[in-house]
């Protein structure tokens, strides 16, 4: 059996920056096992029209590449995938990376874990690391009939490019950020556009500027030019993603009142208006932004449905007492929130898998451990993600996991396990900010699940969370020493 000191899965912005940073520290017997045939996460994934990042793009990049070339304030999502593989190239990660090898099963064994993919290969590994994302396994709701349609049916993330829109019939289920993106893109082509919504979403305006031929000459002269927009660039997004989560505060009022300005600016027919209008506070669910999402409900060929689906049929759907006759049917309904254990089986110490130890509540060590799932590291796990740029949580994750490694090896450890306690301690801390934010305070999201338990965002700073994870505390682990 091939033993490697360490073993990615996923090759996404996570798995990408972990190999980089691994290759930084002097490692080299490392795999980067990838399911798919080509890098990128979620941005190979998602190619529906109108995909792009929320997150300005000179921010959603690495701090160590910035990048001169973006064509605008937030780059469309075939850009972000070439960045990605320009990183792969530049960094030589090309040669650490294994395609079309899902890995299907990891499991610990004494003193390292034993993983094995889909091609029934097994290899063993000092280090395994979860780069599979909080967000990849697509949300298909339940609703009866689904098997019974006859035509055209697929997931955002699933996008059928075969299938043409033109003079056809669609319908998009759910309202969530990516329909925020693919709706006015889908009402340009189709004859006649159903968008059914079970809650509507708070959308406000934005500033996509285009940056000039002008501007990316002088950010690719000027190496400083660009540093500085990128700190510019975090310094409003942090002190406004803060203040932003607090019920009552200047930006938080000021930013439902820009979407709430958007509505009426956009949308004549007052009944419409109110559709569209949440009853929930602007941050209880992630916000987006958009300056085409409400106007597409002013064409004529589109129409919005507020009564819920009963079931599928082989020729549409049926809700609120009436046909709907379809073509083509979407699901922008979004994906299953930190689900990696439905496409990898991880089974640690005592035999317990990590679906046993998540059975009641996802809990973790500082975000990125978990107990009794020794030597374990998830990146872009519980309680990372927010309304900053994730590439942030990232990066500090990255230098985390290396300084374990380095620290362990400087100590002559082989094995760490978070202690139960310190897993509670971050728990409390988490459930504790999340309480004075506005978050799932009068409406149901993917951030918060059972008892309004928060397992998905972080709700403090990003510079709370690089303080947390700047320093690796021995005392914070059970640890097994060499020999």
């Amino acid at each position: 059996m091939k033993h490697v000191q360490c073993v990615i899965i996923g090759s996404g912005f996570s798995g990408i920056c972990m190999a980089i940073h691994l290759k930084n520290l002097g490692i080299e017997r490392f795999i980067v096992y990838e399911k798919a045939d080509d890098v990128g996460g979620t941005w190979r994934e998602n190619t529906y029209p109108g995909v792009a990042c929320d997150v300005p793009s000179h921010l959603y990049s690495f701090s160590f590449e910035p990048y001169p070339d973006w064509s605008k304030l937030y780059a469309p999502g075939e850009e972000i995938q070439a960045y990605i593989r320009h990183c792969v190239e530049k960094y030589d990660v090309y040669k650490h990376l294994v395609f079309q090898r899902a890995v299907t099963r990891a499991t610990w064994c004494d003193s390292g874990w034993q993983i094995t993919t889909c091609a029934g290969e097994t290899v063993r590994a000092d280090f395994l690391i979860s780069a599979m994302g909080g967000l990849h396994t697509p949300n298909i709701p339940n609703i009866s009939g689904t098997e019974k349609f006859q035509s055209a049916l697929f997931h955002t993330s699933n996008w059928r490019h075969d299938v043409a829109l033109e003079r056809r019939v669609v319908g998009v289920i759910g309202t969530g950020a990516t329909a925020v993106q693919c709706v006015p893109e889908i009402a340009k082509k189709a004859k006649k556009l159903y968008v059914f919504q079970r809650s509507p979403v708070w959308v406000g305006p934005k500033s996509d500027a285009v940056y000039s031929p002008a501007e990316r000459q002088a950010f690719r002269d000027d190496p400083m030019l660009l540093k500085k927009s990128r700190w510019e660039l975090w310094r409003s997004w942090e002190t406004t993603g803060l203040d932003m989560v607090k019920a009552g505060s200047e930006i938080n009022k000021l930013s439902e009142k820009r979407a709430r300005d958007l509505i009426e600016q956009s949308i004549s027919n007052p009944d419409l208006a109110e559709k569209l209008t949440p009853d929930y506070n602007f941050t209880c669910k992630r916000p987006t932004f958009s300056n085409d999402y409400y106007a597409a409900f002013e064409r004529a060929n589109v129409e919005l449905v507020t009564a819920p689906i009963d079931y599928i049929t082989e020729h549409g759907l049926h809700a609120g007492g009436r046909d709907v006759s379809l073509d083509v049917m979407i699901m922008a309904t979004g994906f299953k929130p930190f689900n990696i254990t439905s496409e990898v089986e991880f089974t640690g110490l005592h035999r317990r898998t990590l679906g046993d130890v998540w059975v009641d509540y996802i809990k973790s060590y500082k975000s990125i451990m978990v107990r009794d799932m020794p030597n374990l590291f998830v990146m872009l796990g519980p309680n990372s993600g927010g309304l900053t740029s994730t590439l942030q949580m990232i990066e500090q994750q990255a230098k985390y996991i290396c300084q374990a490694m380095s620290k362990m090896a400087d100590k002559g450890i082989d094995v760490i396990n978070p202690k139960q306690d310190k897993v509670n301690k971050f728990s409390e801390r988490v459930q504790y900010a999340t309480a004075k934010t506005t978050h799932n305070k009068g409406c149901k999201s993917w951030w918060t699940g059972v008892d309004n338990y928060n397992h998905s965002v972080w709700p403090e700073s990003s510079i709370a969370y690089k303080k947390m994870l700047t320093d690796f505390e021995l005392n914070d682990f059970d640890c097994r020493y060499r020999g």
